[in-house]
């Protein structure tokens, strides 16, 4: 099988660390395909810059999705996530969605570790998107660290522990998300100093993608959409939305 690893921030650097951690776990059948977003923000850190990195997930999938077999969206916030389900007839996986329904299997509760506040009430968004918030024990960040996202695991790996360690012993976490792309492979640094499960985002949904292509053979391809014209639209979009291209995998 075929997948696509798109990471929709600019950063190269990213797209390295999530697919150097993807690629170790996904079979030898499985061929990984790493691609990083030519428009946007290096890093995506607020819903206003979710937003607008959503359509242009959409633009980039309409384009190219008749090339895999399932694609994930490799950022923690999941953009476009939702209607990128509604639009294609693969299997379409999401970042932060792998990691918590991954977390659900090791525990009742699971908290998300990151290195920024900014994110929380996005976080907590997705969370309720899912509809776990009663399987969620919270999330926690370090605070006021302004660093470059290549630093972030080596230079705050004991702050980033002991954020994962209050939310164990204060939240009642029974499983750990270190969230956002950057902290890909940070759980084979720390899983040892941590008493709980921790889960990898890019493991999860490296994992996932495969299972979801497995359980997807033989399903009707169909749109799950009415067909609706647009002014101004993206044209390789505005087809798809319209029904004048298919919308299923190869």
């Amino acid at each position: 099988m075929k997948i696509l690893l798109y990471n929709p921030n600019t950063s190269e650097s990213i797209t390295e660390k999530l697919y150097e951690t993807a690629k170790l776990v996904v079979s030898s059948e499985t061929t990984l395909i790493p691609k990083t977003a030519e428009k946007g923000f290096p890093y995506i850190s607020t819903k206003v810059e979710a937003q607008i990195t959503g359509t242009l997930v959409l633009e980039k999938l309409a384009k190219i999705h008749s090339q895999y077999d399932a694609i994930i969206i490799a950022a923690f916030g999941d953009p476009g996530l939702i209607p990128a389900k509604s639009l294609f007839n693969l299997p379409i996986i999401g970042l932060g969605e792998a990691a918590m329904l991954s977390a659900c299997l090791f525990g009742k509760k699971f908290s998300i570790i990151s290195f920024t506040n900014a994110m929380a009430s996005w976080y907590e968004e997705s969370v309720e998107l899912l509809g776990l918030q009663s399987r969620y024990a919270g999330f926690r960040a370090i605070d006021g660290v302004n660093l470059t996202i290549d630093k972030i695991q080596s230079l705050q790996k004991k702050s980033l522990i002991e954020s994962a360690k209050n939310a164990i012993k204060i939240d009642g976490g029974e499983v750990v998300i270190f969230a956002g792309a950057p902290l890909s492979g940070f759980k084979n640094i720390v899983q040892k100093e941590i008493s709980v499960p921790v889960i990898d985002c890019a493991e999860a949904a490296a994992k996932q993608a495969e299972l979801a292509v497995v359980m997807n053979k033989n399903t009707i391809n169909k749109h799950k959409l009415p067909p609706k014209s647009s002014i101004g639209v993206d044209k390789n979009l505005s087809e798809l939305i319209s029904h004048k291209v298919d919308n299923g995998s190869k």
